[in-house]
């Protein structure tokens, strides 16, 4: 039975309505891509009226974009990491960090990453979405860094060590789509020791190269 047709609330009803929209619209993405997959598709995948999915979202770029949104919030756990910062709760912080370098992620997660991708360099709207997305993880993920950087360290060099990482996760999805046997266990222990083992010598290397810029502007100091 379709979600909209039980005996729920009306409001648990447009909840589970959307949810299983988003849930086929996801499926379809992954299976055919953006550019295959219309919104009649969805409509007769889903059993929702296309009327009705324009009301609850404008077009298909809003539908990727709740796709994006909730993916993030459940993957980021945002509030938890803030509050692991703010009390300088170290394991936490440590231990968020090691799940967000998980790359054991399903190949059809990782194909849906690289869908939104390619389609930013097609689509402006899907492109703002994309920056949007990419600026929460470089947030969280700087946040975190710098809650176990060595003391001193710059924003500019912590900032530099999460573009690393980023630039190696956004490597390891490719690679997870083109060689999801092959390869991806040599990926991961091969990211692991250039990431996350090596984490404490990053950021003491980025302290070590900031120590110039922090001498000279102590000397011009008054």
């Amino acid at each position: 039975m379709h979600p909209a047709k039980t005996s729920r609330p009306p409001g648990e009803r447009a909840r589970l309505r959307r949810n299983h929209l988003l849930e086929i619209a996801r499926n379809l993405f992954i299976e055919q891509g953006f550019h295959q997959t219309g919104i009649a598709q969805i409509a007769t995948a889903s059993g929702i009226a296309v009327g009705q999915m324009y009301r609850d979202f404008e077009s298909k770029e809003a539908i990727i974009a709740a796709i994006c949104e909730a993916d993030v919030e459940a993957w980021l756990e945002e509030k938890a990491l803030a509050d692991a910062v703010a009390a300088r709760d170290l394991p936490a912080i440590r231990g968020w960090l090691e799940r967000f370098g998980t790359r054991n992620q399903p190949e059809d997660r990782c194909r849906l990453v690289a869908e939104i991708i390619a389609e930013a360099g097609r689509n402006p709207r899907v492109a703002d979405i994309y920056r949007g997305v990419d600026a929460r993880v470089r947030q969280s993920l700087s946040a975190a860094l710098a809650a176990l950087s060595p003391e001193g360290i710059s924003a500019k060099h912590v900032a530099v060590v999460a573009e690393y990482i980023l630039t190696f996760g956004a490597g390891g999805i490719c690679r997870r789509i083109t060689h999801p046997q092959q390869c991806a266990e040599q990926i991961d222990r091969f990211v692991d020791a250039a990431i996350f083992n090596d984490l404490e010598h990053l950021l003491q290397e980025a302290s070590i190269s900031s120590a110039p810029e922090r001498a000279s502007t102590a000397t011009q100091a008054p």
